[in-house]
């Protein structure tokens, strides 16, 4: 059977490539990564820039999704419906739904974006929210981005005990954002309710949060609703 023998091959091929990958890095920290690779002729790696953003995407990453989309679109054509919904052009809104402007389609926005929106106001505005069933996209000013609580799913807690309870811990939605005190407590719904002492802006659904203590030590995360 050829897909029988093409998936035994490429299960193969799969456990080869994991036997010959050694992970982790342990204790071994970037810096000392790169001087390993040096001293044994891979220059290019050792000198490569830290990756931002998407990693794996050649060029911007609304660019990547554009062509990624489309190329689906077309391989897959009892799906070309759903994937022309996601690309085509949708309207920009304000907070009470009044129309501003004509976006791209809604995959190509992100909460809290303020450039490269392609509209022109007389005033910043930045990505409040990001409707897919509508295809919207709602501008507001960053004042109505800050909100003093977020859910999370998908959670897991290394010291469940320490972190469900009334001592604050510190929160992290973002590399650059800087630290929030914050409570969590667990839902009936199972969900965590994340309590912050102080507002925090552009809280967007699917990121990660992650919890710390005073010491900088990982208490656990999940993703943001």
């Amino acid at each position: 059977d050829p897909d029988k023998d093409q998936s035994f091959f490429l299960w193969g091929l799969k456990q080869d490539i994991l036997r010959r990958i050694l992970l982790p890095m342990g204790n071994i920290t970037k810096v000392e990564a790169r001087v390993w690779a040096a001293e044994r002729g891979f220059q290019k790696v050792a000198t490569k820039k830290d990756s931002i953003g998407v990693c794996f995407c050649p060029m911007d990453y609304r660019s990547f999704l554009k062509e990624w989309l489309t190329r689906n679109g077309q391989l897959r054509s009892e799906n070309v419906s759903c994937w022309s919904e996601m690309v085509r052009r949708g309207r920009f809104v304000d907070e009470k739904g009044n129309f501003i402007g004509w976006h791209e389609g809604y995959p190509f926005y992100t909460i809290g974006q303020r450039r490269g929106l392609g509209i022109h106001l007389n005033r910043a505005v930045f990505v409040k929210e990001v409707r897919m069933e509508t295809n919207e996209v709602v501008l507001a000013p960053l004042a109505s981005l800050y909100k003093k609580e977020m859910y999370l799913k998908d959670w897991n807690l290394i010291s469940a005990h320490r972190v469900l309870g009334a001592e604050t811990f510190i929160v992290k939605i973002r590399y650059r954002k800087q630290a929030n005190r914050c409570m969590v407590a667990q839902e009936g719904n199972g969900y965590l309710r994340v309590s912050l002492l102080e507002p925090l802006e552009s809280i967007a659904p699917g990121q990660a949060a992650a919890f710390y203590d005073a010491d900088g030590l990982l208490l656990g995360g999940g993703i943001i609703l």
